[in-house]
Parts: structure tokens; sequence; C-alpha cells
């Protein structure tokens, strides 16, 4: 940011974005001035607004579709697959 009062490069001093929003103070070396500058949302608020938002839509989803009633029934157990050193001797086993 350039000093408003002598035109000379402003160092930051400190950004704020406990309120939201991201703010920035800066301060002028040669005069002293200070000035502060709003750069919009906060990337955190942004986020979090986001998430509120998806929370929201998925409860009017689980609302608008119940889960039924009755248990359905589950598909049958596979047997777990054969280990990798079984599959690997299998051809030099006898049938």
């Amino acid at each position: 940011m350039i000093c408003a009062k002598c035109g000379e490069p402003m160092d930051q001093t400190d950004k704020n974005s406990f309120s939201g929003r991201v703010i920035r103070e800066y301060l002028c070396r040669k005069c002293g001035h200070t000035d502060w500058e709003d750069d919009g949302v906060a990337l955190w608020q942004a986020l979090h607004d986001s998430l509120e938002k998806e929370d929201a839509e998925a409860a009017a989803r689980a609302a608008a579709n119940p889960p039924p009633t009755q248990p359905q029934a589950q598909p049958p157990v596979q047997p777990p697959p054969r280990s990798l050193w079984r599959r690997l001797t299998s051809a030099f086993r006898k049938p």
C-alpha cells in the first residue's frame, strides 16, 4: 500500500481475520501515518459457510427420504481371497 500523505510504500503491521473478514493494517515508516484495508471474506469464513450449507442440504435430503423401517437383507458374505503365497505356489501343488 502507498502512503496517502507522503507517497512512500507502507509496511504491513497486522493482519486480522477473526471477524470473518481479512483486515490489514499498514504503517508508513517515513511519516508515521497508519491506514488499513479490507481484503474481503476470510478463507476460513468461506469454508465454514460452505460446510454449513452442505450440512443444511444433507439434513433436508435426509428429511425428504426417511430410512426404511424394515432392515434390508444383506448380500451373502464372500469367502476371503486366497493369500498371495497360496496363489503363487498353486502351480507347484498336486491337484
